[in-house]
């Protein structure tokens, strides 16, 4: 059987796009601590919070400056929640937060109390509504790919989120001309899908809002982050220096996000287990009109990629609404229930291999993995699922439109039995993985380690 070591664990946290109408309201009837927060966010910010996130409308919600407020309550909202469920046992050694979500790691690590993040991420978004010029464009290419084209039509970088995906920035007429440089060398499929913000963020078209936020910034209280924090600038950790924590948050806003770098760091430094805290992407489900039920984690597609290009193993769980939070527990009790240093065993009778359609087409790979379970008389154990639904593009929704084609295959197997936490596999692991499978199931199975105790 498959096994996953001691966890050292990372929270991670979403940007700006992971808003949605309705989201906190189930953990807010359910946890005092969340009312709590949002008590305390209506209080520092001087309008009701929680009505906002619970109520819109949307268009308000929507706004730069209410989105940020609404997306740092309710990541601190459900970590508050998490910790209420599991009684504090779990800690992390990491934290992370992509652009807007360095707010709430860093609130998380200490190093900044949340009303004073609250008024920095208001004025912050308002800023960067008011004075932010250009637009953004996400491209299916790796840095080295797209950077000198990007340069020669003085466009900027505005965030590396996968290894195979480059958000680029400029103005209007400069990414016009960027796309079409980018279909004459790499073909159509390449050209890239613009971005719904209001500016060119992480680049130097955001210079003239730093600049004013910058006094805001200066005169807030900052702390050494009690537990490793990476940096969106530096693609690393804070450094334990306030000061630095400072100019790092200062040159974040007209610097590209190093998010993949920041992940690679963490992988490397043995982070096993990832759990993501608050926002949700997706559509209302019939019947589900503004329920946080029907939302899926923002991150989840990018922390598949993440452990895939890097060789190591990592279980991920999100944590962004209470049924998310509660299995989240479930699984973690289930990690604690099996003595050390004994692994916890993989169930696998929920192996599962997500095939992605895009506009009605199946790729050839995903074709070839479908026929490899036949052909491996892994039917009766693998379920094969046809991803149709745009938000599985593992891509993070804040910097990817809808129609970019980014969904790969994966295969996916349940930890400890119905938790809702998930191994990964992907590209030739997939085809490894299905191997190991069938030669296992002509053996004798040792028993499921980690089913004892529930």
């Amino acid at each position: 059987m498959s096994q996953v070591s001691s966890p050292s664990i990372m929270f991670v946290f979403p940007g700006q796009g992971s808003q949605y109408v309705g989201m906190g309201s189930d953990i807010h009837r359910q946890f005092s601590s969340v009312r709590e927060v949002y008590g305390r966010a209506s209080q520092a910010m001087g309008f009701d919070v929680a009505e906002l996130s619970f109520q819109g409308p949307e268009e308000r919600l929507n706004g730069t400056e209410f989105t940020q407020i609404a997306l740092l309550t309710h990541s601190v909202a459900c970590l508050a929640a998490f910790r209420e469920l599991t009684g504090g046992a779990w800690a992390p050694s990491v934290l992370a937060g992509h652009s807007l979500g360095e707010y709430s790691a860093l609130v998380a690590a200490g190093a900044l109390q949340f009303e004073d993040a609250l008024r920095l991420i208001r004025m912050r978004g308002r800023l960067m509504s008011e004075f932010g010029r250009g637009q953004m464009v996400a491209f299916r290419l790796d840095l080295e790919s797209i950077k000198p084209l990007a340069e020669a039509r003085y466009c900027g970088i505005g965030g590396c989120n996968l290894p195979d995906q480059t958000v680029v920035c400029g103005f209007e007429r400069d990414l016009e001309a960027l796309m079409e440089d980018v279909v004459a060398r790499f073909g159509r499929a390449k050209a890239g899908r613009h971005l719904k913000t209001e500016g060119a963020y992480h680049t130097y078209l955001m210079i003239g809002a730093a600049e004013r936020y910058r006094p805001y910034l200066d005169g807030v209280t900052l702390s050494a982050p009690a537990v490793k924090v990476l940096s969106n600038y530096t693609g690393d950790y804070h450094a334990s220096d306030p000061e630095q924590v400072r100019a790092a948050l200062f040159f974040q806003m007209f610097h590209p996000v190093k998010w993949m770098s920041g992940l690679r760091r963490a992988i490397d430094d043995g982070v096993n287990l990832v759990v993501e805290f608050g926002g949700g992407i997706g559509r209302d489900l019939p019947g589900q009109v503004h329920s946080p039920a029907s939302r899926k984690p923002n991150l989840e597609g990018i922390m598949r990629k993440a452990y895939a290009s890097s060789g190591h193993r990592g279980l991920y769980m999100p944590a962004i609404n209470l049924t998310s939070l509660e299995q989240a527990a479930r699984t973690l009790e289930l990690l604690h229930s099996a003595a050390s240093p004994d692994p916890v065993w993989v169930d696998e009778r929920h192996f599962s291999l997500h095939l992605p359609v895009h506009q009605g087409i199946a790729d050839e790979d995903s074709v070839g993995l479908g026929m490899l379970v036949q052909e491996l008389g892994l039917k009766r154990v693998v379920e094969t699922e046809i991803e149709e639904d745009d938000d599985s593009l593992l891509t993070l929704k804040t910097y990817c439109d809808e129609g970019i084609a980014a969904a790969e295959p994966y295969l996916e197997v349940l930890v400890g039995g119905e938790t809702g936490a998930f191994l990964h596999y992907r590209g030739e692991a997939i085809r490894r993985e299905l191997t190991a499978l069938r030669e296992r199931l002509e053996r004798p199975l040792p028993p499921v380690r980690a089913a004892g105790g529930r």
